[in-house]
């Protein structure tokens, strides 16, 4: 298996130094054991190029099979580890930022203290990651808004918990904070933050202008950081108002707020025979009623 897990880096790194480093192996070690490999199903699984190495037609065929294998031997291993008490369950989480900084954590700390044998892993990724992630099978749940490609190359199950809109967001002694008619010449005239996601982001009433961006930043925390006493506005999730309001980030009221967006469980359908994350799910289904998130609704017509 060993063999398995090296080639499979080997061909999303397309690089045999890449991928060693990696591994933390010498390289020559990690030619010889995909060269083992190659010998084992009698096939050439990589081609050579100018900029490193692509999979083969056969490598093209082990690597999807692979891709799968490796992630249920671990949950195998992982269930018997823990059948022996040698270890915990293991929930594996994906979020969006809404989630992972918002509704989670408080979902988090309350299924810790019930479910002391349980660890539960969470990472804030962008929704590629999250799908490929589910995918793959390293993620059981995922949460955040189920794009098409979800539903175009498997069967998930989706569950909503949330709606959430887009707000404009500045610092609490902007001088926009307490104005209570905007317009969208007002609006352009800013300077505005990226927080990692598309520029086009924002309102209806923004989605035919060019706005003039300050600063893209890699992430939500990184990016509430500049906009805290900075002259910039920032479009995201209305979900975020309360969080952002303790932060001294409040909510410009723009007159729209986009298009309305479900938000909640992704999961593979095997997931939920895990009495680990029916309790997880049930657990969110009673906390985010809890939480001051703003109610919107779905625009008719």
């Amino acid at each position: 298996m060993k063999e398995l897990r090296q080639f499979v880096e080997v061909a999303n790194q397309r690089s045999i130094s890449s991928a060693a480093k990696r591994l933390n192996i010498s390289q020559p070690a990690l030619s010889r054991a995909i060269r083992q490999l190659e010998a084992t199903y009698g096939v050439p699984l990589f081609m050579r190029t100018g900029a490193g190495v692509e999979l083969s037609a056969y490598g093209s065929a082990l690597y999807s099979r692979a891709v799968q294998i490796l992630p249920a031997l671990d949950e195998a291993r992982d269930e018997i580890e823990h059948l022996q008490g040698r270890t915990k369950a293991v929930i594996r989480i994906a979020t969006g930022d809404l989630w992972g900084l918002v509704i989670l954590p408080r979902v988090i700390r309350e299924f810790g203290r019930t479910h002391p044998d349980v660890l539960v892993e969470v990472k804030i990724a962008d929704d590629g990651s999250r799908f490929e992630g589910l995918r793959r099978g390293v993620y059981d749940l995922v949460f955040g808004t189920l794009s098409y490609k979800y539903q175009a190359v498997m069967q998930v199950e989706f569950e909503t918990f949330v709606r959430q809109g887009t707000f404009v967001y500045c610092d609490q002694h902007h001088k926009l904070a307490n104005s209570t008619t905007i317009d969208v010449e007002a609006l352009l005239e800013q300077r505005w933050i990226s927080p990692g996601y598309g520029d086009e982001d924002g309102p209806n009433v923004l989605k035919t202008f060019v706005r003039d961006f300050a600063v893209r930043a890699d992430s939500m925390p990184q990016a509430l950081l500049v906009l805290r006493g900075s002259p910039y506005l920032m479009a995201a999730s209305s979900g975020f108002r309360e969080l952002f309001r303790t932060l001294g980030i409040v909510h410009v009221d723009v007159g729209d707020y986009g298009g309305v967006q479900a938000s909640g469980a992704i999961y593979a359908p095997p997931a939920i025979e895990k009495s680990a994350i029916r309790d997880f799910l049930r657990l969110v289904r009673s906390e985010v009623t809890l939480l001051e998130l703003p109610v919107l609704e779905v625009a008719k017509g």
